[in-house]
């Protein structure tokens, strides 16, 4: 369920950028967010501290004077972008569109729940679709209706998620365009937007900008964006190619080693056991990453 939520809170990124792009350029991105079952549910204190250390790291200025004479206006036009439940509309009309697809990355619920029970990732199991639904059996004997029961409920918790993010989302845009544009600007803006076909972009301007084709043309771009990170890491390593190679713990002599677990406070063995299980997380990662693409392109050719 967890990976599922992942790429849901993945796509609400997408549904996000859309306002962002109203009022910005292009080239915005938004943040994908994970959502720890346990941290949601159990722990509500720790994800509020996690959430405030997060915005603490993009703090906003408070408006100057003019620009809080200027927010009315914005708030205006801002309420015709975004009218109430605009963004739960759009969930609803794009969950099977855009979403659906999204959330079978994270692979089949007889897969997830083979790998979770033995440790094993896809990339360690050669099994077919009966041998793995066998053996989900096993682990789970109601893993089939359990995952029916969680999608059946995923739009409305999506909803919920939507409905939770619009009022600060429309205050934040608010305040953007008191910013952004002097009062001229947003009555002609405002103006455009009382009438018809300033209404119809105004709504509109968020389903095109969420549209599975743009989804589909980032995808399409996503080898030479690549390419493009393959060339910027090669001109940084020459930017610091004479500079001293920085050292791994393994590579420091035992006397460092004794002096980073003496400022520390973990013993050596410690450290190293760390270490080691980071790498271990992150392979497994990779190897995920990699299943799920391949099974999402399986599926693809099979269709």
């Amino acid at each position: 369920m967890k990976s599922t939520l992942f790429a849901a809170c993945a796509a609400l990124s997408l549904l996000a950028a859309p306002v962002a792009l109203c009022a910005q350029n292009p080239e915005a991105q938004a943040e994908d967010v994970m959502i720890d079952d346990a941290v949601a549910s159990d722990e509500p204190d720790e994800l509020t501290q996690a959430m405030a250390m997060l915005g603490a790291m993009f703090p906003a200025e408070p408006l100057t004077a003019e620009q809080e004479a200027r927010l009315p206006q914005a708030q205006r036009i801002i309420n015709r972008m975004i009218p109430d439940g605009t963004l739960s509309e759009m969930m609803g009309s794009m969950f099977d569109k855009m979403l659906g697809p999204i959330m079978q990355m994270g692979g089949s619920a007889a897969t997830t729940t083979v790998t979770a029970a033995t440790g094993l990732s896809t990339y360690d199991l050669d099994l077919t679709p009966e041998q793995t639904e066998e053996l989900a059996g096993l682990f789970d004997p109601a893993w089939a209706v359990r995952q029916e029961r969680e999608m059946a409920m995923l739009p409305d918790m999506m909803t919920q998620m939507m409905d939770a993010m619009e009022p600060g989302m429309r205050k934040a845009m608010a305040e953007l365009y008191a910013i952004n544009f002097n009062p001229t600007e947003l009555a002609e803006i405002e103006a455009f937007f009382l009438t018809e076909t300033g209404t119809n972009y105004a709504r509109k301007s968020f389903t095109m900008s969420s549209d599975p084709r743009v989804l589909s043309a980032t995808m399409e771009a996503m080898p030479a964006m690549m390419g493009t990170i393959g060339s910027i890491e090669q001109k940084l390593a020459e930017a610091t190619a004479d500079l001293p190679a920085k050292r791994n713990f393994a590579d420091l002599a035992p006397a460092e080693q004794a002096r980073v677990a003496e400022l520390t406070g973990y013993a050596v063995e410690e450290i190293e056991a760390n270490l080691y299980a980071t790498e271990e997380a992150s392979w497994e990662a990779m190897d995920a990453a990699d299943a799920a693409a391949d099974e999402a392109a399986a599926e693809a050719d099979a269709e």
